[in-house]
Order: structure tokens, then C-alpha cells, then sequence
């Protein structure tokens, strides 16, 4: 695009792109802030797994992060007269698709798949669909580099992330919402009396 072409367009989608930058950063953390409720509640937060998913989901927010100073800086630089570093900007804003798939969509996949699997927190289902996820994003983030065609895997690939998000905290809800209704109607069993 020529640099008329870009101020063009960014002064004309100008919020639009602010908005999605802002949806792509708070979407970011409160997918990493899922995945260590996941590693909470099943109690891997002291094994390897758990740890894992930890380093992955700040792999993952750190890369988002990036993407979004990327999209800002494509915005602000071509409002305030600056279209070599607007076009520059989002340039780089078209690297993060490649980045993902290399390691922190596998990283994080791979390691909630082991947290589940190590876990009767969800269904094995989910945990077993995170590994091939997992597997998939790193067979598509290294073939991605020689192949362009493999962009449109990746988009899948993204589609199936969310999907795969929607479906573990739908079952959560499910399964934590089914158990807090059986104890509250469970009779409450005493307990014996300590003595000090």
C-alpha cells in the first residue's frame, strides 16, 4: 500500500482498528487468565505441566502484547503524520500470525493437555482435543514459514482454539455448577469436636 493508501484507510478505520487492538489485548488476558484457573483448580499448579502453562500463557500475552503496540503504533503514527512508520508498524502487525504457531499456542496446548489429562477437572476429551491442538499449531507454526497456504490452516487453527475455549469453560460451569448443587443438598455431616 502507498502511504496515501494507508492514511486513507487508518483515518478512516481509525477506532475501529483501536477497538480491535483493545478486544485483541483483554481477550489475550482473560484467555491466559482462564488457562491458570484451569492449572488452579486441578491442583497442578506444583507440577511440571502446570508450570508449563504458566511460562506458555505469559509466552502467549507477551506475543499478543507485541501485536497490539504494533496496531497502535500503526494507528498513532499515521494520525499524527508519520506513514513510514504506520506502514512499518503494520507490517510488523502481519508477523504475529507466524509468531503464534511457533511456540506459544503449542506450549500453551500442549501443557493444558498434560494439566488436564493429570486431572479429573474436565472431561479427558478436552485435555486429549488441547494436545492435538497443541500438535497441530506446532506442525502448522514450522511448515508456515516455507508455505504461505499455511495461513489459511492457522486461521482454522484459531477458529479451533476458540471453539476448544468456549467448550472447556462451558463444561466447567456445567460440572462446577452440577457439584455446588449436589453439596447444597447434601446433609451436612458433623464433624467431631477437637479438643484443645
Amino acid at each position: 500500500a502507498t502511504s496515501e493508501q494507508l492514511m486513507g484507510f487508518v483515518t478512516k478505520y481509525h477506532n475501529a482498528m483501536l477497538l480491535d487492538v483493545w478486544v485483541q489485548g483483554v481477550g489475550s488476558l482473560l484467555t491466559v487468565t482462564f488457562f491458570i484457573a484451569l492449572v488452579s483448580l486441578s491442583g497442578a499448579a506444583h507440577r511440571f505441566a502446570g508450570w508449563m502453562t504458566l511460562l506458555a500463557s505469559t509466552i502467549s500475552l507477551a506475543v499478543t502484547m507485541m501485536d497490539v503496540v504494533f496496531g497502535i503504533a500503526a494507528v498513532e503514527a499515521t494520525a499524527y503524520g508519520h506513514p513510514i512508520t504506520g506502514i512499518a508498524s503494520l507490517d510488523f502487525t502481519n508477523v504475529f500470525v507466524h509468531v503464534f504457531p511457533i511456540v506459544p499456542a503449542p506450549a500453551l496446548f500442549l501443557s493444558i493437555g498434560a494439566v488436564l489429562l493429570g486431572s479429573r477437572l474436565l472431561p479427558r476429551a478436552l485435555g486429549y482435543l488441547a494436545l492435538a491442538l497443541g500438535l497441530a499449531f506446532a506442525v502448522v507454526g514450522f511448515f508456515g514459514l516455507f508455505n504461505p497456504a499455511a495461513l489459511g490452516v492457522t486461521i482454522v487453527l484459531l477458529i479451533g482454539q476458540e471453539l476448544w475455549i468456549v467448550a472447556a469453560a462451558f463444561t466447567l460451569i456445567l460440572i462446577r455448577g452440577r457439584s455446588a448443587t449436589v453439596s447444597a443438598v447434601e446433609p451436612a455431616v458433623d464433624q467431631p469436636a477437637i479438643a484443645t
